[in-house]
């Protein structure tokens, strides 16, 4: 909650928008982590709807709760010349190369790299590495967009979403007016606009906004059975989720080991993401 705080206070820093040169950063951060937390696992599998099996299996995008910190920690830094509230997630990829051993102690790292000029603003991407056994057993990228609010004059207009015949029908449910505060009491992130309307508010949105990273592990978890030890997946967020929303999750019939997704409205006009899996 702190760090959110400091956040609310942190400004770009002056004509990082207009210059000609892109920010160059040389920052990443590297801390041991003794042993995952078992009850943080539980509340995570429980809010996200994994199931526990008596194989012990963790949810592929847990770990991310540990590198969203160091995500943090970066974009606090004061050499960091954006402000954090106005921040857009745009994707985010994992990897899981190795099962996670829960009582033995971990390395992880987090890296700001790729500073790229987008038509909304400037765009970047944390890549963050986990390390057990002095091997590497889980690694992602999240891309990210620092919003020039000078881009937007007048209104948009988008298209409307028209869903892929080829996509198939695979789950439905209700996203609550409350997941944005129990998933940030889970991952540590409590950015307004997700904890309740009147927040949210304060920020221009209408009502709380779901967490991409827990609409992301929401459809992971629809994948569970077909999930292994070795896994990737990659989610582009396009709309926000508003809540309380129901949802419609589509899947491609691709092949036994890859399949492709959107999560829609429930009436399919709005894609809120996509991606891709690979098992």
């Amino acid at each position: 909650m702190l760090d959110f705080l400091k956040a609310g206070l942190k400004r770009n820093h002056p004509l990082v928008f207009d210059s000609a040169l892109l920010p160059r950063l040389d920052q990443n951060i590297r801390q041991k982590i003794n042993r995952v937390d078992g009850a943080k696992i539980k509340a995570y599998h429980n809010v996200v709807q994994w199931y526990e099996t008596q194989h012990e299996d963790i949810h592929p995008c847990f770990l991310h709760l540990y590198a969203f910190k160091q995500h943090m920690q970066l974009m606090l830094n004061e050499q960091f010349p954006f402000a954090l509230l106005g921040i857009v997630h745009l994707s985010n990829q994992i990897e899981v190369l190795m099962p996670l051993d829960r009582s033995s102690e971990l390395e992880l790292e987090s890296k700001l790299v790729s500073f790229k000029r987008h038509v909304k603003g400037i765009s970047f991407k944390i890549e963050s590495t986990f390390y057990q056994h002095q091997q590497v057993i889980w690694q992602s990228v999240s891309e990210l967009l620092a919003v020039n609010k000078s881009c937007f004059v007048g209104k948009s207009q988008s298209t409307p979403y028209q869903l892929d015949t080829n996509l198939d029908f695979m789950s439905q449910w209700h996203c609550d007016i409350g997941i944005g505060r129990r998933y940030g009491k889970v991952s540590g992130d409590f950015n307004p606009i997700h904890l309740s309307q009147i927040s949210a508010k304060l920020f221009g949105f209408k009502s709380a906004i779901a967490h991409g990273m827990w609409s992301k592990a929401r459809i992971v978890s629809e994948f569970q059975q077909q999930i292994s030890d070795t896994f990737f997946v990659k989610v582009n967020f396009l709309k926000p989720l508003f809540l309380p929303s129901d949802v419609i999750l589509s899947k491609a019939s691709n092949t036994a080991s890859k399949s492709q997704f959107v999560l829609t409205s429930e009436d399919k006009q709005i894609c809120h993401c996509e991606g891709q899996i690979m098992f």
